[in-house]
């Protein structure tokens, strides 16, 4: 298997995210790894239904997502990570689960979060998450489409 994105969206499956990121890498399938998300029924048919028809979608809780990818059983298949924030990949990692990339596009103004860079706003344990990340050597960017040039995010959030 080849991991060939690991992107942060909240927006999850989207517009820039089907335009732009699935042809960019010829995604084939899409993991979505969210606790919340793999036992909501109506969030899960709706991201489906959003999915394009020739990419497989699995969404599941962080726990298995790291173990189902730890023992490669997507082999052979161009797999995006698609999380609606850092923390399921936090917790991914702590599982033991490598990721050697994050590309962040967009996380939502929400209610105590700082504005880091366009459409990228970040909670205290956004930042957390994110440094625990930074500390299993996972290098973060901002970018939010293909074309745009990468920012690295330890360089944005590092004097919040």
């Amino acid at each position: 298997m080849a991991i060939v994105e690991v992107r942060i969206d909240d927006r999850l499956i989207h517009g820039q995210v089907c335009g732009f990121w699935i042809p960019h890498y010829n995604v084939e399938k899409i993991v979505i790894p969210d606790d919340k998300i793999c036992n909501d029924e109506v969030r899960k048919t709706a991201l489906k239904f959003g999915c394009p028809g020739k990419v497989k979608l699995s969404i599941l809780s962080s726990e298995v997502a790291a173990d189902k990818l730890k023992r490669n059983l997507d082999k052979g298949s161009r797999v995006m990570i698609l999380a609606a924030g850092p923390a399921p990949l936090r917790k991914m990692v702590d599982l033991g689960y490598t990721i050697s990339k994050v590309t962040v596009g967009n996380m939502s103004n929400r209610p105590d979060t700082e504005h880091i860079k366009g459409t990228v706003y970040v909670s205290k344990q956004d930042k957390e998450d994110f440094k625990v990340l930074s500390e299993h050597s996972v290098k973060l960017v901002a970018q939010m489409v293909p074309n745009e040039d990468p920012v690295e995010l330890n360089q944005l959030i590092k004097d919040l």
